[in-house]
């Protein structure tokens, strides 16, 4: 067996082209993982923003902080409190949607955690979910706003009267 040690310069240029490929697809790497957090970062930051511009969700959040009576009988008329806080929720919901599916990755749900907990250990909040749980749960369908109820479950925020449809611990509204 004879080994020829002659290195031939098209060698080397193809050593040297198949360096520059390995090369530019690790730099082409990692400028799509860069491109990738940033268009992350710019998806969590259009989350955030909504929340603090939409003057519904505003509307609802200031209610919500200062412990203001508005769940009852009249809620379910169709007004503009019912329609505030049904968006309002809905988007947290999808939120937690988000999170549950891994859209979103814990570091950035850490973004909305207080504002989900402060919405549901709220008390008109829990009344509401209390009528829509059980009316839900009659007509056998998940309940509105799933995912941001299911959150609140995972963290035990509701307590177990919340599960009996004859609790004197809850307003009882809807037919149920």
């Amino acid at each position: 067996m004879i080994f020829d040690k002659t290195v031939y310069i098209g060698d080397v240029i193809n050593l040297l082209s198949i360096c520059l490929v390995v090369a530019g697809g690790i730099f082409g790497f990692i400028q799509w993982k860069n491109s990738l957090k940033m268009k992350r970062a710019e998806y969590i930051n259009e989350l955030t923003e909504k929340i603090r511009t939409d003057e519904d969700m505003r509307d609802v959040v200031y209610i919500i902080d200062y412990n203001s009576d508005w769940y009852d009988a009249a809620f379910h008329n169709g007004g503009e409190i019912e329609r505030k806080m049904d968006k309002t929720l809905s988007y947290f919901s999808y939120i937690c949607y988000l999170h549950k599916n891994n859209v979103l990755k814990e570091k950035e749900f850490d973004f909305f955690k207080y504002e989900i907990k402060r919405i549901l250990i709220n008390k008109q909040i829990q009344n509401y979910f209390y009528n829509l749980y059980h009316f839900a749960k009659k007509c056998g369908e998940p309940i509105t706003f799933i995912y941001l109820f299911e959150y609140g479950q995972r963290l035990n925020l509701f307590d177990k009267e919340f599960f009996n449809s004859r609790s004197k611990n809850y307003i009882h509204i809807l037919n149920f």
